[in-house]
């Protein structure tokens, strides 16, 4: 999950940095997307800026994801931590039995 958030993260950084260049002229949007006409420009910029709402809305998506998957794994990890101190309280309390029934042995023999 990590892998997939970088990676959406990074195609995220990257389409904002074309989207840089391409608005303060440094790319040739005629070069690159043959438009000649201010129609084709108009269209070209609003299909950009949907790819763009879109990129981040899956960004946002896998954010959430990876947060609930971050989340989980915390939660798994704590059920694991109590199953293990419940495990450690049973051994402590028949160690205990044992010793206690060890040693009223202990005193039967030794009273007799």
């Amino acid at each position: 999950m990590k892998t997939l958030k970088t990676l959406t993260d990074v195609i995220v950084f990257c389409y904002a940095m074309f989207i840089a260049l391409l608005l303060t002229n440094l790319l040739d949007q005629n070069a690159l997307f043959s438009v000649s006409t201010e129609e084709q420009i108009l269209a070209l910029y609003k299909t950009l800026g949907a790819v763009g709402a879109g990129l981040m809305m899956v960004k946002l998506f896998v954010g959430k994801l990876y947060i609930a998957s971050l989340k989980y794994d915390r939660h798994m990890a704590q059920v694991k931590i109590n199953e293990l101190k419940a495990d450690l309280y049973e051994r402590k309390q028949e160690f205990r039995s044992n010793s206690y029934r060890e040693s009223r042995v202990e005193m039967a023999v030794a009273s007799n």
